[in-house]
Parts: C-alpha cells; structure tokens; sequence
C-alpha cells in the first residue's frame, strides 16, 4: 500500500512539474510576440511616414523643344507636395565662367512655392554640345567637359513640421556624344553652312563687281567686241 502512494505521489509530482515547465515555456512565447508585435508596429510606422513625405531629386534632361538644349530638372517623387524650395549649385565657380552657361550658378535660388506630388520644374541650364567646349577654346569639337558639380536641394513638407536637404551629383560626360543631349542641333549646323556660304560669297563680292562695272559698247558695225568701263561704284 505505502509502495502504491509512493508511486502515485511520484507520478504527481511529475506532472505538476511539467506544467510549470510549459507555464515558463508559455510565458516566454508571450514576451516574444509581444516584442515583435512592437517591433513590427514600429517598422510599419517608420514606412507610413516615410512614405508621406515629399522626395526631391535632381537631374539632367534634353530640352522639350528638340534645339539640344540641356535642361535641370528637380522632381517630386516622394508623397505629398514639397513648399518653399530652395536650390543652389556647389561647383568651382572658375569652372562654370569657362563655359557658355545659360544660368547663372554664383547664387541660392528660391523660395519655389510648391512642386506637387510627381511634379517638377526644369530650368534651362545651356546648350548641350557647349558644356563640351569651353569658351576660351573657340573649337566646336573640343572634347574637354566641364567638371561635375553638385546641386543642393532644401524643402519642407506642406505643414512646415519638418525641413529636408539633399545634394546630387551632376555630370555631363556620360551624356558625350547621345542624339539630343549633347550633339549640336541639325538647326544650328544649318545655321554654320549657311555662315560658311556667305563667307565664300564675300570673297567672291570684289571679284563679282569687276565684272559689273565693265559695259560692253558693241554696234552692229563694229568688228571687235569693245567694252567701257561703267559706275566704279561698289556693288
């Protein structure tokens, strides 16, 4: 009879042991989805947010028009509008007087109003194919670029709660030789040959008059060709 109880307070004992062991186990499994739980709520608010906010980034485009001309363009591809902009190039300023810029670089543009969500303002930066020519070379084919140079861009969101700043980088050199980056346009190769003509007409212009001043004085009687010499005039 004892050895019976002995046996069944054993078998108690073992059991009760096991529930405090799957007790600590079930505690521990609760803290554990308790941590994720926080740490995914986390992660999901930092996304939300993060994808609230107004993003702007800068870049090199061809002009609309078709002439070669390279234009800035800084876009919103962040969500929600971007208001009181402010743009400003960091550069070399010696490098930017060597090229034929149509923008002024040496100052800080803005406030811009706003640029809406996936909306951009493009700003005319110069002529392609002249950001490959410096202007002291007086070469239409030199190949010498200017230097890259960065762009500094600050925003803030619509409410003003926060302000934002970025920098790209701006290169020309990968754009070398692309149709409507940086090839001259078929306008103003039209525009050279046209020039050139007119220079060979020019020399042509002194020699052409010569020949307009001498006035053949033929009759029907004369047996030689006579010619008199008219207006000496320029013609």
């Amino acid at each position: 009879m004892t050895d019976w109880l002995n046996e069944v307070i054993q078998k108690a004992s073992s059991v009760a042991a096991w529930k405090d062991i799957a007790t600590v186990l079930s505690g521990f499994s609760t803290l554990a989805i308790a941590v994720l739980t926080v740490f995914l709520w986390r992660e999901n608010r930092l996304l939300r947010k993060g994808g609230s906010e107004p993003r702007l980034i800068a870049y090199y485009e061809p002009h609309p028009d078709g002439t070669g001309g390279l234009n800035i363009a800084i876009t919103n591809v962040g969500k929600g509008p971007a208001k009181d902009v402010y743009f400003q190039f960091d550069g070399d300023p010696e490098n930017f007087a060597k090229y034929d810029l149509v923008l002024d670089c040496s100052h800080r543009r803005g406030p811009i109003a706003t640029i809406p969500q996936d909306g951009k303002i493009s700003i005319f930066f110069a002529v392609g194919f002249q950001l490959f020519s410096p202007k002291s070379n007086g070469k239409s084919n030199a190949n010498e670029p200017i230097d890259p140079f960065h762009i500094l861009i600050e925003w803030q969101s619509m409410g003003g709660r926060k302000k934002y700043a970025d920098r790209f980088l701006l290169d020309v050199k990968p754009y070398a030789n692309l149709p409507g980056f940086i090839n001259k346009p078929h306008l103003l190769k039209l525009v050279d040959s046209v020039n050139a003509v007119g220079k060979q007409i020019g020399t042509l212009k002194p020699e052409v008059g010569r020949l307009v001043n001498l006035i053949e004085a033929n009759t029907l009687d004369s047996r030689a060709v006579r010619k008199v010499k008219g207006n000496p005039e320029d013609v």
